[in-house]
């Protein structure tokens, strides 16, 4: 053979296996057409899927209709994570090209509102020719969005609704419940005759207006037979509500399901209320689960412990005809219900210190606890509001916004000026760092100041007991002049450092927030600043709650638990040994005098056969020392004898100052120890 003719056969050899590669790789495969389909559908370009369908498959539907079929489907599901699962093609199974149709298995998964979907299903494909192009389509059925759909139906969600769970106290009754409301209406077939005076009549006992029960009459969906609700109105009216049917046989009532809270006003601000969501938070809370039919917690526990209150929706979702007929159910996923909350809270200790504000329309806050346990057993603030008006809609939070009271102000959230109430605090640092607590200090007249520097400030103490005085003497005539002595030779650095051994500064370990009690705006400035500081004036400000929880140092040799607010807490040390068991043992001596002595502030406080210790305290609110200014009262007290019960008050704006407070604490001892 000639090196020509060699040559000549290679070349055609080459060119023979360039042609065939050509030839195989203008051969598509089904499986790489629907491995392009499925990337679209996992990515949601549902307009690049539609250009891989075939051309009887666009003949079914539009570009614009299969966009929105996808969408709205999927978004009705709220479908997330999509992963295709296509079939791979061996290498070894050729491609011939008298092959036009197939069909291929898939896996479609996702998820939804409902739980995690899984669906194995197939497709045909079919080779379609489009100038001289030869490719694989999609026969496309909408059973390709969610298998078992067909043209004209659609993907329903059914949400299923958890029951909220409840709020009760230590002893299991009711502080927040599933309770009912009475709806108050009109029935207008009823009413032959009589409308007229119907509607006039029921507008005087229900304190609606005529044009607004004609309003109510008149929307579009009501008819002849329908109830139609004018007035709701807790649970409590149903007796006014069955009154209501003498009117005429077209008044009538309906109960349906609400919200309750059995205490009201006592314990408002504390527990909160609920209300149907608003639309800035339904927004905020988009991912949340809500609709524009959901409640929503909006103060107190209700709002903090939304998320547990509230339960997980369940969903069910199913194919419909175009009929709106349920053909098929795809996956149902059970609603939780939420959880029911026990409190520490003592419903009956709760209403009797709410009780003794009301009575004489005081504002203030109270705290109660168990001394030993840190259990909160009361949470007070006053003036209130009813919890229930807010649930059936007759207030709304404007209703309140020009009160000069500030009925909506959670009072012991905030932290106050503590007054004379510190001065056993301020004792405890002074004894651990060394103070003769037995030294009888000559202190004449009613003012004192320490030397020229002071200009003309002075100390005012409120009485002068005329002989010298001792720590005792001190805490049970509560002389700011000892106090205020003490502080400025023990200097500030140790006032500071004891105050924060105390929890000042720091916040407050409990499972409600709470404003952190303050030594300073911005550190103790001048001597006078840290005299005024030791018997709870200047800018010091404590929160109620940690007023309350220093005072167990002295009934529990040292130590202060943390506080508790739900039955399911531990409890536990919060501060340890801030002061010695010795120490504590004496100052606890000393405030059970400030109410045995009859010279104690709060002398009035005695109950034969139960022994108290406590402090009283008087806050002034004022500019400089010369003017007058207002008077906030405290009054902390516990029993003694097996400690089972600490109680705060403060009430603000008062006459005498924390003499009116005292016989309101001990009401609260008689009412709920006795």
């Amino acid at each position: 053979m000639s090196k020509q003719m060699k040559i000549s056969g290679i070349i055609a050899l080459f060119v023979t296996l360039f042609l065939l590669a050509g030839c195989s790789e203008e051969l598509p495969t089904p499986e790489d057409a629907l491995s392009e389909f499925a990337m679209h559908w996992e990515e949601g370009t549902y307009d690049l899927m539609y250009e891989l369908l075939s051309i009887q498959a666009k003949n079914l539907i539009s570009k614009e209709e299969f966009v929105e079929t996808y969408s709205k489907n999927y978004s009705e599901i709220q479908a997330g994570n999509i992963v295709v699962t296509t079939p791979i093609r061996d290498p070894e199974d050729e491609i011939t090209e008298d092959m036009t149709e197939a069909v291929l298995e898939y896996e479609l998964e996702l998820d939804t509102i409902a739980g995690n979907l899984h669906f194995h299903s197939a497709v045909d494909l079919q080779l379609e020719e489009t100038d001289e192009l030869k490719q694989w389509k999609v026969n496309w059925t909408p059973a390709m969005v969610i298998p078992h759909l067909e043209q004209g139906d659609q993907v329903k969600v059914r949400t299923l609704t958890p029951i909220r769970g409840e709020i009760v106290d230590r002893n299991g009754e009711f502080l927040a419940k599933n309770g009912q409301v009475v709806q108050i209406g009109l029935v207008q077939d009823r009413m032959e005759g009589l409308e007229e005076y119907t509607i006039s009549e029921l507008s005087k006992q229900i304190d609606v207006s005529v044009e607004e029960i004609e309003a109510a009459l008149d929307q579009s969906w009501v008819r002849p037979d329908t109830f139609v609700p004018v007035k709701t109105v807790p649970n409590e009216q149903m007796e006014f509500a069955k009154e209501l049917r003498a009117i005429s046989e077209g008044v009538t009532y309906l109960p349906v399901p609400a919200r309750e809270y059995p205490l009201g006003e006592a314990a408002a601000h504390l527990i909160g209320y609920i209300t149907p969501i608003t639309k800035e938070l339904l927004e905020k809370h988009e991912d949340k689960g809500y609709t524009s039919n959901s409640l929503i917690g909006r103060t107190g526990l209700e709002s903090l412990y939304e998320d547990e209150l509230r339960g997980e929706n369940g969903a069910v979702i199913s194919i419909v005809d175009e009929g709106g007929n349920e053909k098929d159910i795809l996956a149902k996923k059970e609603a939780v219900d939420g959880k029911t909350l026990q409190l520490t809270i003592d419903g009956e200790v709760q209403v009797s210190i709410y009780e003794q504000y009301k009575k004489d329309n005081d504002a203030g806050t109270g705290v109660a606890l168990h001394p030993t346990s840190g259990e909160v057993l009361a949470l007070v603030n006053a003036p209130a509001y009813n919890p229930n008006e807010f649930v059936i809609g007759s207030v709304s939070e404007a209703n309140f916004s020009e009160d000069e009271h500030r009925p909506l102000l959670n009072r012991f959230t905030q932290a106050y000026a503590p007054g004379s109430t510190v001065k056993s605090v301020t004792a405890a640092i002074a004894l651990e760092n060394g103070w003769d607590s037995d030294e009888k200090r000559k202190i004449d007249g009613l003012g004192w100041r320490k030397d020229d520097s002071w200009g003309n400030y002075e100390v005012r103490r409120v009485k002068d007991p005329n002989h010298d005085i001792d720590l005792t003497d001190a805490l049970v005539y509560s002389d700011n002049i000892y106090f205020a002595q003490m502080a400025v030779e023990l200097g500030d650095k140790t006032v500071i450092d004891g105050l924060q051994l105390f929890g000042f500064e720091e916040s407050v370990p409990f499972k409600y927030p709470l404003t952190t009690s303050q030594i300073a705006n911005d550190g103790i400035k001048t001597e006078v600043d840290l005299a005024n500081t030791a018997y709870g004036q200047a800018e010091m400000l404590v929160n109620p709650l940690h007023m309350s929880l220093m005072y167990t140092a002295f009934i529990n040799g040292g130590n202060i638990p943390k506080p508790v607010l739900f039955t399911d807490e531990d409890p536990e040390i919060w501060k340890e040994g801030v002061i010695s068991k010795d120490y504590a043992n004496r100052i606890l001596s000393d405030l059970s005098q400030v109410i045995e002595s009859p010279n104690g502030t709060a002398s009035n406080a005695k109950i034969d056969g139960m022994p108290l210790a406590g402090k009283t305290g008087t806050t002034e609110y004022k500019l400089s020392q010369n003017e007058e200014g207002k008077e906030f009262g405290w009054f902390i007290a516990m029993n003694t004898n097996d400690p089972e019960l600490l109680v705060l008050m403060m009430i603000e704006d008062v006459e005498g100052g924390s003499g009116y407070v005292v016989p309101k604490v001990k009401d609260v001892f008689l009412q709920t120890l006795r």
